[in-house]
């Protein structure tokens, strides 16, 4: 698997690291939403699952390897729920590295959402983060550290991961055949550019490039689309386009100091904060937001 250009460096030193026998049991790799944390973490563990991994990852060639191509590898886990981890999940993955490694090499553990794992789930993986059985990695992944107990990040090494460049980024997506990828595009997805390649080639209809084009056309004073028909239209995506709108008349209103900027962005703060209310009219909400761009 190719790595992701902004985590080559990040990937080159924990493989240097791990060859040295200095890598950490359990590591916690943490940062923005969209910037391939998880990618990193399958990297990461293919190397350690190799049975002759070198300085550029696994030979991709061995049993191991060949297995985990397969999908298929005995001693590599991961721990997924649709909502929260709970305990039983939790002591469900303890139990399969308890034993020897059947492939006589390293036992992985995923767990991509650590985040979500609930208390009594946290509670039960520490003793197995504190004493891990021979040959064992942990490898967690949240976007906020906020949401794991503070027990749980002194007995991990924490990875603090940036968002890229805007270059790299833009190179990225570029490469991707995004088409006109640009600063603004990255900025309306919160720089991540994996956000960016999921929205456009994803199932949902509506993006920023939706966004954009219908904002425009208000600006524009297209009688033909009024306020009414978009907030119709992008009810679904309420609290998204109302976070857009606030984004833009920021932007604006520190580019041109206008009052006209400002008010628009006083409508926006107050609609993001409106939508988060169960049971609110956001066909409504929006349908006052957008009178503010309206001609």
């Amino acid at each position: 698997m190719q790595m992701l250009p902004w985590f080559t460096a990040t990937y080159a030193t924990l493989l240097s690291r791990y060859l040295a026998k200095k890598l950490h049991h359990g590591l916690l790799l943490t940062g923005p939403e969209g910037i391939g944390k998880h990618r990193l973490a399958i990297g990461l563990a293919n190397a350690l699952l190799c049975k002759r991994p070198g300085a550029d990852g696994p030979c991709e060639q061995c049993q191991s390897c060949q297995l985990r191509h397969a999908g298929n590898h005995p001693d590599f886990h991961i721990l997924e729920s649709e909502k929260q981890l709970g305990v039983d999940k939790i002591r469900e993955g303890i139990a399969k590295l308890s034993g020897t490694a059947q492939m006589g090499g390293n036992k992985v553990l995923l767990i991509p959402s650590a985040g979500s794992m609930t208390e009594a789930a946290a509670n039960a993986l520490l003793k197995t983060l504190e004493e891990p059985t021979n040959n064992t990695f942990l490898l967690l992944i949240t976007d906020n550290i906020n949401k794991l107990m503070p027990t749980i990040l002194s007995r991990c090494e924490r990875q603090l991961l940036p968002l890229p460049s805007v270059s790299e980024s833009l190179n990225y997506l570029q490469a991707k055949g995004v088409e006109d990828a640009s600063e603004a595009l990255l900025a309306a997805y919160g720089y991540a550019p994996l956000r960016v390649e999921e929205a456009l080639s994803g199932d949902n209809d509506f993006s920023y490039r939706n966004f954009s084009d219908g904002i425009q056309a208000l600006l524009a004073g297209d009688a033909n689309l009024q306020a009414q028909t978009l907030a119709s239209k992008w009810q679904d995506n309420a609290q998204q386009v109302a976070l857009w709108c606030q984004q833009m008349a920021h932007d604006d209103y520190m580019q041109r100091q206008q009052v006209v900027d400002f008010n628009r962005y006083k409508t926006c703060v107050e609609a993001v904060k409106t939508l988060q209310h169960a049971g609110v009219n956001k066909s409504m909400v929006l349908f006052g937001l957008l009178k503010q761009f309206q001609r």
